[in-house]
Formats: structure tokens, C-alpha cells, sequence
């Protein structure tokens, strides 16, 4: 079997990498390709199923781009690949400017405000053990599926988020709960 590679191109046509035949649903061969060739996204070109550039003129949107872009219209703020947050592990990140720290528990991503309501530490730079998530300056500790303040010093809980996993992307609320 040929070895072909596909890449959709945002906003644009498809890139088609290797050695293959173009044939027409009758059998007719349109094209040998032994490199690589451009097929139309958009359903525009007057060269179909080659891309003529049309897509530029029309200003194309793919889907996948449409897909991604919706989440942040409703509110939500793409922050990090969903493959970035292991299970049993926290990530810091940014909503706007505001530090946010994700933690995958069970497979489930959750956020909370990413500064310890006690003294102010990154919690990004704390650890995750279970559901709690542990300040790493004076081991306050905080549920991340909550953000309820669990352990002294701290008393103050921190800000939970909602948090969407799209397309393999991960959005986070851009207003807490």
C-alpha cells in the first residue's frame, strides 16, 4: 500500500504528500500525483479537485477552525492541548491574564484560580494528590473539582471554572463559577 499523508490546511485547501492516482467515480485517471498535490477545501475552485486558490477569495473557514473558534465566542478561552494535562497532574495556564491551574482527576479535567488565597505562591508549582491540590509554599490545599479551601492555612477558596474539552483542545470558563 502507497504511503500517503493528508494535512488540511487552515482555511485552505488539503495537502496531499506521496504517490497516488486521481480517478474520476467512471474509472477515468485524471491524474498520476508522485509528490504531492492540492485539493480543494472550499468547493470553489474551477479546477476541481485541484485548488486554484479560491479559498483566499472567499475567505474559507473550515470547520475544524470554526469548531475551535466556538467555545471562545461562548465565553470560554482555548488554553492548552487536552494532552498536556496528565491524569493525576496540574498545569498552570492563563485565562486573559489571570493564572488558572487545570488538574486532571479520573480523566476529567477541572480548573481553579491559580494563586493560593493564603500567601499568594503559584499553585502550579505545588502538586496534585487526589482531588487536592497543594500550595507549594505552606501546603494549604485546595479541591480542584470545587476549589473549596480543604487544608490549613488557607480558609479562602479559590475560584473554579468550567472547563469544555473540544477537538483536543481544552477551554476554560472565562468568568468563574
Amino acid at each position: 500500500m502507497a504511503d500517503v499523508k493528508v494535512t488540511p490546511i487552515n482555511n485552505g485547501p488539503y495537502h496531499v504528500e506521496g504517490t497516488f492516482t486521481v480517478v474520476t467515480e467512471g474509472g477515468r485517471v485524471i491524474d498520476k500525483v508522485e509528490s504531492d498535490a492540492w485539493f480543494c477545501r472550499c468547493g470553489h475552485s474551477s479546477n476541481k479537485p485541484f485548488c486554484d486558490g479560491t479559498h483566499e477569495r472567499i475567505g474559507f473557514q473550515s470547520d475544524l477552525d470554526a469548531a475551535l473558534a466556538a467555545p471562545a465566542a461562548e465565553g470560554y478561552e482555548d488554553v492548552c492541548a487536552e494532552s498536556e494535562v496528565a491524569d493525576g497532574e496540574i498545569k498552570g495556564v492563563k485565562v486573559g491574564k489571570v493564572p488558572v491551574v487545570l488538574g486532571r482527576v479520573d480523566g476529567q479535567i477541572y480548573a481553579i484560580g491559580g494563586v493560593c488565597t493564603h500567601q499568594m505562591a503559584l499553585l502550579e508549582d505545588g502538586e496534585l494528590d487526589g482531588k487536592l491540590v497543594i500550595c507549594p509554599l505552606h501546603d494549604s490545599g485546595f479541591d480542584i473539582t470545587t476549589g473549596e479551601a480543604i487544608r490549613d492555612p488557607a480558609t479562602v477558596a479559590e475560584p473554579a471554572y468550567d472547563v469544555k474539552v473540544e477537538a483536543g483542545r481544552v477551554f476554560v470558563s472565562r468568568k468563574a463559577r
